[in-house]
């Protein structure tokens, strides 16, 4: 299985324990992310949708409220060989880097580093590791909220609907459109083939983007034409056309 990500995985016996520890927040992070662009995909659907948007209807929104591990390991310690014996650049090494120091007999600052085994089947296998001298390490991670700001949802449009319209019918989306008395572009209340058209400009606070679409309600078969355009910058991004 190409796509398999097990078929090219490799075991591991060790690593430095920060690269453990981020490699773990690393993928409870994609997973949110995931979760996250299925959300946004959804409420995106909701809101291109011609039927489904007109209920203002809003995605749900999964997350993990908090996250704890407990993991199984054995621990060394290693020195880091890559160090001056002049006291000096230890020092400013030892205070630049995040890793643990230890006073040598001579009173230098000599920084290592920890480095953690995951006591699986194979390493207890392989090094003939008794599982009871492991260490346990126990980790929570917990969400917390960001930094205060103004509710994006309850912040009013900087764009006008009429703005919104203009910028729409200017893009290179496939709308029907007619001339007005005053010669102006406006959309079309039929197609060609005489089906009732109708047009509808939505705006969504939380994305800070606005949804046109024009669709024939009476027929399903005539394909929708949905653009979005944002409310900071004003361009358009066509989502569905003919």
């Amino acid at each position: 299985m190409a796509n398999d990500p097990l078929s090219t995985a490799v075991e591991t016996f060790s690593a430095p324990i920060e690269q453990l520890i981020i490699a773990l927040g690393q993928g409870i992070s994609q997973a949110q992310q995931s979760m996250d662009q299925n959300s946004i995909q959804t409420q995106e659907t909701l809101d291109t949708d011609p039927v489904l948007s007109q209920y203002h209807l809003q995605a749900t929104w999964y997350q993990f409220p908090s996250v704890n591990l407990q993991l199984k390991l054995s621990l060394s310690i290693s020195e880091d060989q890559s160090t001056s014996s002049n006291g000096s650049s230890s020092n400013a090494a030892a205070a630049a880097s995040p890793r643990l120091g230890l006073m040598s007999p001579i009173g230098l600052q000599n920084p290592v580093r920890l480095i953690a085994q995951p006591v699986s089947a194979s390493y207890q296998t392989h090094f003939n590791y008794d599982a009871q001298a492991a260490s346990t390490i126990t980790l929570s991670i917990v969400p917390v909220p960001p930094p205060a700001a103004p509710d994006a949802v309850t912040v009013p449009p900087r764009m006008q609907p009429a703005a919104v319209q203009s910028a729409a019918l200017g893009s290179a989306a496939k709308f029907v459109t007619a001339k007005d008395a005053k010669g102006n572009t406006v959309p079309a209340g039929t197609d060609s083939q005489g089906n009732a058209l109708r047009f509808d400009v939505n705006f969504n606070g939380a994305a800070r983007l606005w949804y046109v679409l024009q669709y024939a309600p009476s027929n399903p078969s005539v394909t929708p034409v949905v653009v979005a355009v944002d409310d900071i910058t004003g361009s358009v991004r066509v989502i569905r056309t003919p």
